[in-house]
């Protein structure tokens, strides 16, 4: 099967569904691979990891520490993804 895109540089909307269009096809024939790096938990561990946030944030809060700052979610966050032994690609 071969497929050419004609794309107008005028037509805003109409690039958009080209990159629907290729999208399409990049998902249909070669597979269900994801542009950038996804996370992908199941829901008993996604609830795992809610329940250790929760307690670290409990753990900051007794520290005098702002459990609620983004510097402290980036942080833990950043460790998750690097110590995740179910995400060797990140």
């Amino acid at each position: 099967m071969k497929l050419t895109l004609v794309i107008d540089t005028d037509d805003v909307e109409g690039i958009s569904d080209s990159f629907k269009i290729a999208g399409h096809f990049y998902r249909k024939y070669v597979g269900g691979q994801t542009y950038g790096h996804q996370l992908s938990y199941g829901k008993i561990k996604h609830i795992k990891m809610l329940r250790a946030f929760a307690r670290k944030v409990i753990e900051a809060h007794e520290a005098g520490k702002d459990p609620a700052g983004l510097r402290f979610t980036k942080d833990y966050t950043e460790k998750l993804l690097r110590d995740d032994p179910d995400n060797p690609a990140l």
